[in-house]
């Protein structure tokens, strides 16, 4: 195992482990409580350490996607009233990366 991908999984050990010592200590309030042991947020967590923690970012991004499309539902409910203008800007947001983020070969 790489020292970089043990430390990934050593903060991430870490932190459901004191995450879970809280609950059994009953520290965690209940609006928070909701929130942190929510399992469909695992992958969100997970993500935002492999981000900070490991070289290869694209095992990262891969569990916050999960994470994301676990909350979908959660995501469009929030986003309804502005769902008029928050979906097409998105669209228009990922075109134009897509057009002038695309790099040309050299030739």
């Amino acid at each position: 195992m790489k020292k970089d991908s043990r430390l990934a999984w050593g903060v991430t050990l870490l932190l459901f482990g004191i995450l879970f010592l809280l609950k059994q200590l009953g520290i965690v309030p209940a609006n928070v409580a909701g929130v942190l042991y929510d399992v469909r947020n695992y992958p969100i967590f997970i993500g935002v350490i492999f981000l900070i923690c490991y070289r290869n970012k694209s095992v990262g991004w891969i569990l916050l996607l999960v994470g994301v499309l676990l909350r979908i539902s959660d995501i469009i409910k929030l986003t309804s009233q502005w769902s008029n203008f928050i979906w097409p800007v998105l669209l228009i947001v990922a075109g134009v990366i897509l057009v002038f983020g695309v790099k040309k070969g050299k030739g």
